[in-house]
C-alpha cells in the first residue's frame, strides 16, 4: 500500500473560534494540526501571531477552534489510531470582511482512509428513496416523454 494521502474531509468549518481571525496572521494554505481537547472535542491548532509586549513579532501555536460533530465523527478513528493527517486552512473570512456575520475558518483533512467510517452513520440519515419510474401515457406505445 502506498503512503499517498487521500481527502478525508474536503471542507469543514472550525466552530467555536477562540481567536480574532484578522489579527492572527492565518492565511489560506497554512498548516494546522488536530488534537483532542480536555473536554473530548477535536481541537484545531495552528501557528498564530502573538506579539511579545504588543510590539515584538512572535509566532506561537494556539487553539483556533474545534471541529463540528460530523467532522469529528469522521476523523476520530484516524486520531485514535495515531494516523498522520495533513490539515490545511483552505478558507477564511476575517471579521472586517464578514459583513456583520461571524468570522469563519475552514480546513481540509487528508490522510489514509483505512480507518474511515461512513459519514452517513454518524448523522443517522434515512436511506435515499428510490427514483420513481415514469409511465408511458396511454395510446403511445414505446414513446417516452422528452
Amino acid at each position: 500500500m502506498s503512503d499517498a494521502k487521500l481527502p478525508l474531509i474536503h471542507k469543514a468549518p472550525v466552530e467555536g473560534l477562540a481567536i480574532h481571525v484578522a489579527r492572527t496572521g492565518l492565511s489560506i494554505g497554512d498548516q494546522a494540526r488536530l488534537d483532542r481537547l480536555s473536554d473530548g472535542r477535536v481541537g484545531v491548532f495552528a501557528m498564530l501571531n502573538k506579539p511579545f509586549l504588543g510590539m515584538i513579532p512572535h509566532q506561537k501555536e494556539g487553539l483556533v477552534g474545534h471541529l463540528g460533530p460530523v467532522a469529528e465523527e469522521i476523523i476520530a478513528p484516524s486520531l485514535a489510531h495515531g494516523d498522520d493527517l495533513r490539515v490545511r486552512i483552505i478558507d477564511l473570512v476575517p471579521e472586517h470582511l464578514a459583513n456583520g456575520y461571524p468570522p469563519e475558518v475552514y480546513i481540509s483533512v487528508w490522510g489514509d482512509p483505512r480507518h474511515l467510517q461512513p459519514a452517513m452513520t454518524a448523522v443517522d440519515l434515512p436511506p435515499l428513496p428510490e427514483p420513481a419510474k415514469a409511465k408511458a401515457p396511454k395510446g403511445l406505445s414505446g414513446l417516452r416523454p422528452a
